[in-house]
């Protein structure tokens, strides 16, 4: 491809009468009066979820956790826990953070509904909000199944009714992927969504539903066995004292006394070739040692068996895990979630087209600022919708993603290294959008990160080597644990600050909340309002997961403000706009790309995306678009609904049977996912109108 150049004021003039237009109000709509020209419609499905009406309502599940077939299985004498028959007993626990101090809410018990992740030591279950429920269950061993099961992280159909079945989303991450192990390429997650015990002449099996992150995450199991006892938590120990020794003084109701700990997770076997992390337990009395029994090979059926390498005298336990499970809980608050459409909530993310204009505020011929919306949906469930700007001439920039640019979003871009562009494309500044659920709080919050893309890489001081690029971010919260908007909402990204590092510090990193290169330039008083970002998730039309039919038609998504300054425009090379929507974790790209693709498969991790073998540009050239006056959006005929291309008549009859029907295809006249008056309004509105 090749660069052109162009005068300012013909880029000015090829922006839709730009110069007597009001700028464009960033809240993630295109405003009827806002002069945005249309340059480019997605002609792919989305395959990362579709963004559907009224796809969820408060406290379903889905898949409900009774279903889930795969988990964490383990088998122990009776006699190591102190049992000779059939005596009764208590068993609490939860998934905790691998150093055993930050508790999830994923816990054996009844927990209220949506709440959140409950942290630290000292939780007490006898007190309110928890006193009203039990968070343990009661076991008769006299009437659980009695037979001797596979220790293979799979429930047998011999395990009969659960002992305990989850009532509330995980804050610890809703594995997706189904893998044994739970490390593909969109991450992991831990949930308990069932308990079942059983035995056999000498063993307690036990088989929780559910999954267990290979990150380290805790299983951690509560056993009460002998009569007497405490119900709060004191420290153990052994080389797993550590794991009771993290939750001290949590208190549970009185009628649970637990003597005896079992614990799963996950540590690096120091492998020569990378880190591979193996399952552990450890298992022993809460008045003696809790030692590690030892280890199994990994994860799945072929790898589980009796633990090995453990303590001296420790317990016989034989572990199996499976973590493919992508059923059960939900990784969001259950009453959080609302019926879509939803200026916050999507079920999916897709990118539908792009909408782009230039304004010159200062009214001196020369744009300062661009503006773009992208239509479509951002996921609340991190997916990120990955931005960049090619500013500065096909010389400059990163035409392959470096991978020692400057620690942003976790060091998520530099996951991005070694994505190939298109020749011609060389991206001078990039920044992300995302919007999800804090795992702690419960709150649903949007965040943009941004960071300058130099061709040599970040800019650091010659004489002191302190790196003087930044890694900008800015956010909030919008809405509550339970869907109650909060104070001050983050409706606009703006970079307003206040944070910026003081690039003589020597710290390897510096971080900000204003625009990165003006951050950088102009230290230490940047500018504010330099690159604006707002979402608005409504939209429920555009691309679906078998079509890409309707997607010009979408006015809602992501809207950018970006001065082009901040940006690095060179005053005269094109103006090149690239983008996908990308996994939580910066590691499997979608096929919602910027540009198109030639079939509809996601592109996987991005360090193998190579653009330029792949067909077409996946980028799209604003100002081409600009001068050329953008593209047509061939609108169906609303009124038209039995499209034979007309109003008459027979629409009017099959609107109505439609409505009578229920029909949400042919009477959801507004798409809102719903049949009501409105639609009747919409449609007589749209029938005087006519077809054109």
């Amino acid at each position: 491809m090749q660069i052109r150049t162009v005068s300012a004021a013909g880029l000015l003039a090829a922006s839709a009468g730009l110069a007597s237009a009001q700028p464009a109000t960033v809240d993630g709509i295109k405003g009827g009066t806002e002069p945005y020209v249309l340059l480019w419609e997605q002609n792919q499905p989305t395959a990362f979820g579709d963004a559907v009406a009224g796809q969820f309502t408060g406290g379903d599940f889905g898949d409900p956790p009774g279903d889930v077939m795969t988990g964490v299985e383990i088998s122990i004498e009776l006699a190591e826990l102190g049992l000779v028959g059939n005596e009764p007993i208590t068993i609490g626990g939860w998934v905790n953070s691998g150093d055993r101090s930050f508790k999830s809410n994923q816990i054996i018990g009844d927990l209220p509904i949506d709440t959140n992740n409950l942290g630290g030591a000292g939780t007490d279950f006898t007190a309110a909000p928890f006193d009203t429920t039990t968070q343990h269950v009661a076991v008769d061993l006299s009437s659980v199944a009695s037979f001797t099961p596979t220790i293979d992280g799979t429930r047998d159909a011999s395990y009969g009714a659960a002992a305990f079945l989850q009532g509330n989303y995980t804050g610890f991450g809703n594995e997706t992927d189904g893998t044994v192990d739970g490390s593909g390429p969109n991450g992991g997650g831990s949930e308990i969504d069932a308990l079942y015990i059983a035995k056999d002449a000498t063993h307690l099996h036990i088989f929780v539903a559910g999954n267990l992150e290979s990150n380290g995450n805790g299983l951690d199991i509560y056993i009460n066995t002998v009569a007497g006892g405490s119900n709060v938590i004191a420290g153990a120990g052994g080389s797993g004292g550590f794991i009771s020794g993290g939750q001290v003084g949590t208190t549970f109701e009185a009628a649970h006394t637990p003597d005896y700990l079992i614990s799963v997770d996950s540590i690096d076997d120091d492998s020569d070739t990378g880190t591979v992390n193996i399952p552990r337990v450890h298992a022993g009395p809460l008045s003696g040692d809790v030692d590690l029994a030892g280890t199994i090979a990994g994860w799945g059926a072929a790898n589980a068996g009796t633990a090995t390498g453990g303590d001296a005298g420790a317990a016989s336990v034989a572990l199996g895990i499976d973590n493919s499970n992508i059923a059960g809980v939900i990784g969001s608050p259950s009453l959080a979630s609302p019926t879509s459409p939803d200026d916050n909530w999507a079920y999916g993310s897709e990118i539908d087209n792009v909408w782009a204009y230039l304004d010159d505020s200062n009214s001196d011929t020369v744009p300062d600022s661009l503006y773009l919306l992208v239509g479509g949906n951002t996921q609340v469930n991190g997916n990120k919708v990955n931005f960049f700007l090619d500013v500065d001439g096909s010389t400059e920039g990163q035409n392959v993603l470096r991978l020692d640019n400057v620690d942003i979003s976790f060091n998520g871009l530099n996951r991005m290294g070694d994505l190939i562009w298109d020749a011609g494309f060389a991206p001078d500044y990039w920044f992300n959008v995302n919007t999800n659920v804090d795992g702690g709080s419960g709150n649903l919050q949007n965040f943009t990160d941004a960071s300058v893309l130099r061709t040599d890489g970040p800019l650091f001081d010659l004489f002191s080597g302190n790196i003087l690029d930044y890694g900008a971010y800015f956010g909030g919260e919008l809405e509550d644990g339970v869907g109650t908007p909060v104070a001050m909402p983050a409706e606009l990204l703006d970079f307003s600050g206040p944070q910026l590092d003081d690039p003589s510090s020597g710290a390897t990193s510096l971080f900000t909340q204003f625009a990165p290169r003006h951050a950088q330039l102009d230290y230490p008083t940047p500018a504010a309002g330099l690159l604006q970002t707002a979402i608005d998730n409504s939209n429920v039309a555009g691309v679906s997961d078998v079509s890409a039919d309707g997607a010009c038609e979408v006015m809602t998504g992501i809207e950018i403000c970006i001065d082009l300054d901040e940006a690095g425009w060179d005053g005269s090379s094109d103006i090149l706009l690239g983008g996908f929507v990308n996994s939580g974790g910066f590691d499997f790209v979608s096929n919602q790309v910027i540009g198109g693709l030639p079939d509809p498969a996601n592109l996987g991790d991005p360090a193998f995306v190579d653009f330029s073998s792949i067909a077409g540009d996946q980028f799209v050239n604003i100002t081409a678009g600009l001068l050329a006056g953008g593209i047509s959006c061939d609108v169906a005929c609303v009124a038209d609904c039995d499209g034979n291309g007309t109003a008459n008549i027979d629409d009017i009859d099959c609107f109505v049977t439609g409505f009578l029907a229920g029909d949400l295809g042919v009477a959801d006249c507004d798409g809102n996912g719903t049949i009501n008056i409105d639609d009747i309004d919409c449609f007589v509105t749209a029938f005087l109108a006519g077809c054109p």
